[in-house]
């Protein structure tokens, strides 16, 4: 397993600032999927805590006005609640190389631009389908991290990038 850890020059501003992308060999016939993993779980006074921090900036000028209906600030917190902090990261590489090592291609960690541009939102609160869905790997028997891990995964987004690399 391949892993790029890209430090962060600041992690004062906003600890939790390490986004984990990974490639898995192969998942439900689908070779070299990419996942986003995230932290999962964040309670409502971490949330409360990171209001008024300006965490959140203006939208992306790329990023369509109807995509930007009922952005908010909040999504874009609950966004950097789901990264993780540097000390998670060194937690949680150890256990995936030793348990899931032997299925992941490359993990790539690096640090989140702050702030995120409005419009950010959560992966935990995108919807299960029959192209997309969560690997829960807090669910697993013996998991023995104090913080949840959870990845997102859709079919069809690996359908297009493999088109456009073609």
């Amino acid at each position: 397993m391949e892993i790029e850890f890209t430090k962060a020059a600041d992690e004062g501003q906003f600890p939790r600032i390490y986004g984990m992308d990974a490639v898995l060999k192969n998942f439900k016939g689908c070779p070299h999927l990419e996942i986003t993993l995230f932290r999962h779980g964040a309670t409502a006074e971490e949330l409360k805590a990171l209001y008024g921090k300006n965490l959140v900036g203006a939208p992306d000028a790329d990023v369509p006005a109807e995509v930007l209906s009922g952005a908010t600030e909040e999504g874009g917190l609950r966004f950097l609640l789901e990264n993780f902090t540097r000390e998670e990261v060194e937690q949680f590489l150890p256990y995936l190389q030793e348990r899931y090592g032997h299925l992941v291609e490359k993990l790539i960690v690096a640090p989140v631009e702050i702030p995120v541009p409005l419009g950010t939102g959560p992966l935990g609160l995108l919807p299960a389908s029959k192209n997309a869905g969560f690997i829960c790997f807090d669910k697993a028997e013996n998991y023995p991290l104090p913080f949840a891990v959870r990845a997102y995964f859709d079919f069809s987004l690996q359908e297009e990038l493999s088109a456009n690399h073609a």
